[in-house]
């Protein structure tokens, strides 16, 4: 009898094993469906995201170019190029106003020189005396001329402060699409306005129209 138990365990070993092997295989088998299936989800997931990313980066790219392009209408000379160069405008205020002022004291200079002790005598004379009043006539209506600039170069300057409005705006509108927040701090923007309005650069202005001399003089 026990030879015939012997017999039977050995034949039902490669049963157990063959079973166990098929388990093992249909587990396996599951396990690579699954690394499979979830190989393609992350593949899925990086080639959206990597569309994402040149999406994002195409549209950093542009949002810059129009930065780029608002900044170059701030070009100070300019060169006519953009739709609204503020550098033009301010340029043509500074030669208009110069100009002017080269005018207003070329004229003025004249007149205290026919009113000066120089030409004493001639104001005796009725002849040399006309002469003088169509001079000083003609030197005053040349002030009167030359102070007209303001008409022009205020109409420049609200242009350049509508421009500038404008570039503010699309310069603003251009970060807050990139989710850039730009405040300027109000101490440093204070600073800044008193620093242009000091009497020192004012003095440097008046000195520079009138040709290198001492603005006091």
């Amino acid at each position: 009898m026990k030879p015939q138990q012997s017999d039977s365990s050995e034949r039902e070993q490669p049963a157990d094993i063959f079973h166990a092997v098929e388990a093992l295989n249909s587990q396996l088998r599951t396990i690579e469906k699954f690394v499979a299936r979830r190989f393609d989800e992350i593949s899925m997931e990086i080639n959206a995201t990597a569309q994402q990313v040149d999406m994002a980066e195409d549209g950093i790219v542009r949002r810059f170019k129009e930065i780029l392009e608002v900044l170059g209408a701030i070009s100070y000379r300019g060169d006519n190029t953009s739709a609204a160069n503020s550098g033009v405008e301010l340029q043509a205020v500074i030669e208009d106003t110069e100009s002017a002022a080269n005018r207003i004291l070329d004229a003025a200079d004249r007149i205290v020189e026919y009113v000066s002790s120089s030409h004493e005598k001639d104001w005796d004379d009725p002849k040399a005396r006309d002469e003088l009043r169509d001079r000083i006539r003609n030197d005053i209506q040349e002030i009167l001329l030359a102070c007209t600039f303001q008409d022009l170069t205020g109409q420049r300057i609200r242009n350049t402060l509508n421009n500038l409005h404008d570039i503010e705006s699309r310069i603003s509108s251009a970060f807050e699409r990139l989710g850039i927040e730009v405040r300027p701090e109000q101490a440093d923007v204070a600073a800044k306005v008193h620093k242009a309005s000091s009497q020192d650069e004012i003095d440097a202005l008046l000195q520079e129209m009138n040709g290198g001399k001492d603005a006091g003089n």
